[in-house]
């Protein structure tokens, strides 16, 4: 039989908050002003913890209108510029975040978030190679950020380093064990290792902390299907997903070997998508031609 070429829609790492947005409330570098009012330390200090609190919310525009007012009356606080940072990140501006970073990190060397920040808006924009030396850095400075252990994770699965990254993934659960992503991660670092049942283990905790994460849900299929666990990865699945997971288990599928279920499955997402599905389609013909 020949070898056959299929595509997959492919499974995720959690880093970023979102696509790109339209708006760039963030990216702008701060305008170049006199600080007004350095005396007036209550005003400052209730804009910044507002705009934390705005930031913390994912509601990056109204977060970074604020730092703006806040380098308004002092052009030289830090916090502020790693705040504007912060909301590029979560807006998907990458190279303006690291802008912000870098003006900070300019004058202050040793600021673990503004090496973070650096090494994030790099890793994101995916540059890998700098964006380790800043992540590196940061928990050098600062153990407990997971987000910088996380970051380290993800690169050392890139090379296939699977002991960096375990060690990387250990340090940001141990810094934060409740958040989802660095679980998600780690299941997907075990996927590519190819130990399936135990990515099984860290999406299923990924979802006990947040049952809501679509990208762990679609990885833990995806783990099932390596499994041979056909049934059990399309269970549950909702509608508008259905015609892209039955592509992904197909695929899967034709990869083990199986090619009557492949042959079902792709045959099956062809008649669940409301509309022509391409890539289900192109796989099919792919399968067939292997014969």
């Amino acid at each position: 039989m020949k070898t056959a070429r299929f595509a997959i829609v492919a499974a995720a790492v959690v880093l970023a908050f979102s696509a790109p947005s339209a708006y760039a409330t963030c990216a702008d570098a701060p305008t170049e002003t006199r600080s007004r009012a350095r005396n007036d330390r209550d005003a400052v200090r209730d804009l910044m913890s507002r705009a934390d609190q705005a930031l913390a919310q994912g509601q990056a525009g109204e977060a970074c209108v604020k730092y703006r007012l806040v380098l308004g009356l002092d052009h030289d606080n830090l916090a502020a510029r790693i705040g504007l940072g912060e909301g590029a990140l979560i807006e998907g501006h990458y190279a303006a975040a690291r802008e912000h970073f870098e003006a900070v990190a300019a004058a202050e060397p040793a600021n673990a978030r503004a090496q973070q920040g650096l090494g994030l808006s790099q890793l994101l924009a995916g540059d890998f190679a700098r964006a380790e030396p800043a992540l590196r850095q940061a928990v050098a400075i600062e153990p407990s950020l997971w987000r910088s252990w996380n970051g380290l994770g993800v690169i050392a699965d890139s090379r296939g380093d699977w002991t960096a990254a375990d060690a990387a993934f250990e340090a940001a659960i141990a810094a934060a064990p409740s958040q989802a992503s660095i679980h998600n991660n780690l299941g997907l670092s075990r996927l590519q290792r190819g130990a399936a049942d135990r990515a099984v283990e860290a999406f299923d905790t990924a979802l006990r902390l947040q049952p809501t994460m679509l990208t762990a849900a679609e990885n833990r299929r995806m783990a099932l299907a390596t499994m041979g666990q056909y049934e059990a990865a399309l269970a549950g699945v909702s509608e508008s997903e259905l015609a892209r997971t039955l592509n992904n288990v197909a695929v899967i599928a034709a990869r083990r070997g199986d090619r009557r279920v492949a042959e079902r499955l792709f045959a099956a997402a062809l008649t669940a998508s409301p509309r022509y599905y391409e890539l289900a389609a192109r796989n099919r013909d792919a399968l067939t031609a292997a014969r």
